[in-house]
């Protein structure tokens, strides 16, 4: 006999209860409930026997839900988490645990083929235990609405490649398949199933056929038996029970007010998300900004109070300083922003229309102790404000930040490696080299009297996420230029390395600068001493902004030694969130790592220039995202130091991956940065960065400093290398390789000091323990040398006996972690007459010939 259908119904509704009121606090197999069915939809379970899933049906740990071409199950489990699968689709819950008391949940999913949306429950947010397998990879959520689509097509019936989007929350991680790629903000996609994994910005129409295919559809029964007719209704005793019935014995319920939406529909959802209809107006609060309320966690956050802090340019007794003061900013009727600040007085500004994204207005207003003022302000998510603004006779400038600041330990995940782009400041202008603009320099004429060809790099800048000691993250940037060739050659570089540390219960950034120029004469290369650092909004909190830490307005300036500051800021920049290039550290250095420097030092005394080989050692802090080390000549002294900067004072070292590394002394102005963090076009006529192919186990880079108290030597743009050498007892015994890559290096030329670069080969012999090191086109010569391998070490060495009149060569053997001899590098003098050259070279082979 078929059961009533007024009583399924019920009991579906009394499941619904008992999962939802009375959760589990260890793992059972019960997971959840079947929310809505469209069938044919199946639960298969472990034995291979298939049953009809109907609404109100329980979902069973590692029971695998299959659905039809016309299949829909939406399962919610007892935390709030809910799944909805698509057509064509497979699903299993492969593990869950929930535990109201502690608010703990975890969960563990597979989707092997189809479509779902994944709105994240207590799992999700509490503590981002959620992880979901898929073929294109493994997904981590936290506190996210997720729609991962393995199949999907376009309108036309075009195949869809693999992905996942962020359609609303904190973050998205995929793993295992390639480079990992990470999500924080909504309307991008993690594209996978075409080769590596990239970020790009999700396209409209994927979200909404996504949207479409996940819609339920006319003719569904929601796995009932007998599915309701008029017929049905019209004989159904709901009438006598209910309608029917007299209102003095039937009490109508009163419906409780809607509640206000607070927050615009654009803070909610990207254009690229909303998939049906129209929405209705949003009303305006008067006052305050106010926060959009995630629809994966319905808790409000809590809206701006309205602080600020402004930054001024203030004289004290003739000298020109910053002042913090802080103020809160209110709307007026009038719709500007007032309030009232320390000495700045009164402060009436125009207020610019917020949105999600960083935009830059024309803005004026009034203050009190300057008059009528005007300039640019930066608006962002999460009520960010920064104005940037000069009084009308063009006094010091004054800057207001404001905002609901984010938690800097929640923005920067230990392990991760976020890039923001850092905008040109709008009152001083700044510099630019090759049209690319460089942060943290006010020179609008970077490197003056620029000649063609011109190798520039500036990087966004970098920061990783680090766990311990009181830093939330570590900071890098860089820019060089090499423009023009031999002896007129002109260069320069800059370095910024800092940290995000905990000061007086709140994070903030600081950092160092320091770098070097040079024309043609190389007495005239120089250092440079500066700082960085964040503003913040006046309240004690985190020095970062926006609903996910997408915005920093950082000051930099000038000092004379480590905490002496000149004039206070020379330039204020804000730097927002790329969010397509966020990715996953790579860091597998731990420990001391070696390798091989070079350079020309220049005594500050009698302006002669010696060139010098050396090494370079390194000690590197994985978890802390850190290091120390220096650079050493072959006699053993020293030329730069790269202290513990938990240690002492005006130093900076950051390790962000293998490639990404830089390091700042403030006392010696010295400096040093990895060649990926500035990308100049220098090898191979000038149209590759990359000093051999293949070589992503080795890091070289740039590195240089000032003359001072403690050196009377001077360095600009010397080299080094590093990378992991092989035991000696690993190197073959028997066969050979021939190795291929690059040599780069400065020259002194007479009077002149530049950069050159060449190709290199070389070819080994293990069974002979011999071998030759070749140097072509370099700076017009070409020179060889013949090398001995070490007998107790897997270093080779040799003198130069072909092509120029001396010189030597000395080198390692580079293991990429299952080839100990996958590479080579090392460094080389070569003498000829009045020209001399010292330098790094690296090459990779690709395999031992026996």
């Amino acid at each position: 006999m078929k059961p009533n259908t007024r009583h399924a119904l019920l009991a579906a509704s009394a499941a619904l209860f008992v999962v939802v009121a009375s959760p589990v606090s260890a793992e059972t197999d019960v997971a959840g409930i079947t929310a809505a069915v469209n069938p044919d939809a199946s639960a298969i379970d472990r034995a291979g026997k298939a049953r009809l899933i109907s609404l109100g049906d329980p979902v069973i740990r590692n029971h695998r839900i299959e659905t039809s071409g016309a299949g829909l199950v939406q399962i919610l489990l007892a935390d709030g988490t809910s799944f909805t699968v698509g057509p064509n689709s497979s699903v299993v819950i492969d593990s869950f645990v929930y535990d109201p008391e502690k608010n703990t949940a975890a969960l563990a999913a597979t989707i092997s083929k189809g479509a779902l949306r994944f709105i994240g429950g207590k799992a999700s947010k509490a503590s981002g235990n959620v992880t979901i397998k898929t073929p294109i990879g493994t997904a981590g959520i936290r506190g996210a609405v997720v729609d991962i689509n393995l199949s999907g097509k376009t309108s036309d019936g075009q195949p869809l490649p693999p992905h996942m989007t962020l359609v609303y929350g904190k973050e998205v991680q995929l793993t295992g398949n390639g480079a990992p790629q990470r999500l924080f903000k909504q309307g991008f996609s993690i594209v996978a199933g075409d080769g590596q994994p990239r970020v790009q910005r999700t396209p409209p129409q994927w979200v909404s056929g996504l949207q479409q295919v996940l819609a339920g559809r006319p003719g569904q029964s929601g796995g009932a038996s007998n599915a309701p007719t008029e017929q049905t209704v019209a004989s159904s005793p709901v009438a006598e029970s209910n309608s029917a019935q007299l209102p003095s014995e039937n009490a109508i319920p009163v419906p409780t007010p809607r509640p206000v939406v607070t927050a615009p529909v654009e803070e909610v959802a990207s254009a690229s998300q909303r998939d049906v209809g129209t929405r209705p107006q949003v009303p305006v609060g008067p006052a305050k900004p106010t926060v959009p309320v995630d629809p994966a966690d319905p808790e409000p956050d809590a809206p701006w109070d309205g602080s600020a802090q402004a930054t001024a340019y203030i004289d004290i007794n003739g000298n020109v300083s910053f002042r913090p003061v802080s103020g809160t900013l209110t709307v007026a009727q009038n719709g500007n922003f007032t309030g009232t600040f320390g000495q700045l007085g009164q402060v009436s500004l125009q207020k610019p229309v917020g949105t999600e994204t960083l935009t830059q207005t024309d803005v004026s207003g009034t203050i009190g102790s300057l008059g009528s003022v005007s300039g640019t302000a930066y608006t962002g998510s999460g009520d960010f404000i920064a104005y940037f603004l000069e009084s009308d006779d063009n006094s010091d400038p004054v800057y207001i930040v404001g905002g609901k600041a984010a938690d800097a330990r929640e923005v920067f995940s230990p392990g991760q490696v976020y890039r923001y782009t850092v905008e040109r400041d709008p009152l001083n202008g700044g510099a630019s080299i090759g049209g690319v603009q460089v942060p943290f320099y006010d020179n609008g004429n970077f490197l003056a009297g620029e000649s063609t060809p011109m190798r520039a790099s500036a990087s966004d800048l970098y920061v990783g996420g680090v766990s311990g000691n009181g830093v939330a993250a570590r900071l890098l940037q860089g820019s060089i230029s090499i423009s023009g060739d031999g002896t007129t050659q002109r260069s320069r570089i800059q370095v910024m390395a800092g940290s995000f540390k905990e000061t007086a219960g709140a994070y903030k950034m600081t950092g160092r600068v320091s770098g070097s120029y040079q024309t043609s004469n190389p007495t005239s290369n120089s250092g440079q001493a500066g700082y960085v650092e964040t503003l913040g909004n006046g309240a004690a909190a985190d020095q970062v902004f926006g609903a996910n830490g997408e915005y920093l307005v950082l000051g930099s300036g000038e000092m004379y030694d480590i905490e002496d500051r000149l004039d206070g800021y020379d330039t204020v920049q804000v730097a927002s969130r790329n969010d397509g290039v966020t990715s996953t550290a790579s860091r597998s250095f731990t420990g001391e790592i070696g390798g091989f420097s070079s350079g020309a030092a220049t005594n500050m005394w009698t302006d002669d220039t010696e060139l010098f080989t050396g090494t370079t050692t390194f000690t590197f802090n994985q978890a802390g995202g850190t290091f120390k080390g220096g650079i050493y000549s072959d006699s053993g002294d020293y030329f730069a130091d790269f202290l513990d900067s938990e240690n002492y004072d005006g130093y900076e070292e950051v390790y962000l991956t293998d490639q990404l590394i830089a390091a700042v002394d403030s006392s010696s102005e010295a400096y040093m940065v990895s060649s990926a963090v500035v990308p100049a076009k220098i090898f191979n006529g000038n149209t590759s960065s990359d000093i051999c192919n293949s070589c992503e186990f080795m890091t070289w880079g740039w590195w240089g400093k000032a003359s001072g108290p403690e050196s009377i030597y001077s360095v600009h743009l010397g080299n080094w290398i590093i990378g992991k050498q092989p035991e000696n007892s690993a190197l073959p015994t028997s066969g050979s390789a021939t190795y291929n890559g690059n040599a780069i290096g400065t020259v002194v030329n007479g009077s002149a000091q530049y950069i050159a670069t060449g190709t290199m080969s070389s070819t080994m012999d293990f069974g002979a323990r011999s071998g030759t090191v070749s140097v072509s086109n370099y700076d017009s010569k070409s020179f060889s040398a013949g090398v001995n391998f070490a007998s107790n070490a897997p270093t080779f060495s040799g003198n130069i006996t072909t092509g120029v009149a001396s010189g030597s060569v000395t080198g390692a053997f580079a293991s990429n972690g299952t080839d100990p001899v996958k590479g080579i590098m090392g460094n080389f003098t070569a003498t000829d007459g009045s020209w001399s050259s010292t330098g790094i070279f690296a090459g990779s082979t690709s395999g031992v010939a026996q």
